[in-house]
């Protein structure tokens, strides 16, 4: 849309984009000033509302499209070492997920109660993340 994947890289701490050129910089330059004067024009409250809304959908969506090119603009090894990265993450974020869960339940043994011993979201989260798993390794193996 209105960046481009070769001005930004994958982040070495968080998630998301990290700008690598002086047209990444003033990319992000330039949106973080839209999004602190939208809120100062003398426009009625609701169309700021509006529009800051419109700009960060509109952003969503570009940083969206332009991690899933960066790819194509990274040589194999940046590739690789992206791809052990998010690995590892998805290790921790299940692991924790998990740990979290047994901690709820250990709680609930002690001290008993209505419901479910452990919070449904966690639950929920842990099966999205599986289903995501299952379907994109079907997709991959029928794009073969």
């Amino acid at each position: 849309m209105f960046g481009r994947p070769e001005w930004f890289t994958y982040r070495s701490a968080g998630w998301g984009l990290a700008p690598q050129t002086w047209q990444g910089w003033v990319y992000c330059g330039v949106v973080t000033a839209v999004f602190l004067g939208i809120p100062v024009l003398p426009l009625d409250w609701r169309l700021r509302v509006a529009l800051l809304a419109v700009l960060g959908g509109a952003m969503f969506l570009d940083v969206f499209v332009i991690m899933a090119q960066l790819g194509k603009v990274h040589d194999e090894r940046e590739r690789l070492h992206q791809l052990i990265i998010e690995r590892n993450c998805s290790f921790s974020a299940v692991a924790a997920l998990c740990l979290a869960l047994l901690y709820q339940s250990y709680q609930f043994l002690r001290h008993p109660g209505p419901g479910l011993p452990f919070d449904p979201l966690l639950l929920a989260v842990l099966g999205i993340m599986a289903l995501t798993k299952f379907v994109s390794t079907l997709y991959l193996r029928w794009k073969r």
